[in-house]
């Protein structure tokens, strides 16, 4: 009869799995931080594509309506919105919010912030704006973004149809 060892049962040894398991775990570190990084360049990416399609669709509701469409923007409250002529009221422009799907109220993640828009001002709403004509033309304006003090987002409108500009600078 035979005395069967450790050896023979094929399992593994508890030094065996805490090797397996510091090297995930070093793995793990190692790959986390690239990942992290990705995904919020991934958001930075989408939420400036989104600015600069909902400034676009702006453009384009305005030659199709006619009309004078505005893209605000809040830079203290890091919103961002869309809205439209809606006639004259004691001589006055007045304008109101668009609740089109996809060009209503929107916000900026924390890790992105407007930083001194250079835009025509509404002082009644306390917010920036671009106006886009019925003509196809709009402002001529600059909306910079920060992203943690090391990265800026530009864009500029150029005023004709269809100039709008995308600069990314690292510092």
């Amino acid at each position: 009869m035979r005395v069967s060892s450790v050896k023979d049962k094929g399992g593994f040894t508890l030094l065996e799995m805490v090797v397996v398991l510091m090297i995930v775990m070093i793995m793990t570190a190692a790959v986390l931080p690239m990942y992290q990084g990705s995904v919020t360049w991934a958001r930075r990416d989408k939420f400036t594509r989104d600015i600069v399609a909902r400034m676009k669709y702006a453009q384009e509701r305005a030659i199709a309506d006619v009309t004078e469409y505005r893209f605000y923007l809040d830079e203290k409250e890091g919103e961002f919105w869309l809205m439209r002529s809606a006639g004259k009221k004691d001589g006055k422009e007045e304008f109101a919010e668009v609740d089109d799907a996809g060009a209503t109220r929107a916000r900026l993640p924390e890790s992105l912030e407007f930083d001194k828009p250079k835009a025509s001002q509404d002082k009644d709403r306390k917010a920036h704006y671009i106006a886009f004509y019925p003509g196809g033309a709009c402002d001529y304006a600059t909306v910079t973004m920060k992203y943690d003090k090391t990265e800026e987002i530009t864009i500029n409108t150029k005023g004709r149809l269809g100039q709008l500009e995308v600069e990314r600078d690292d510092k």
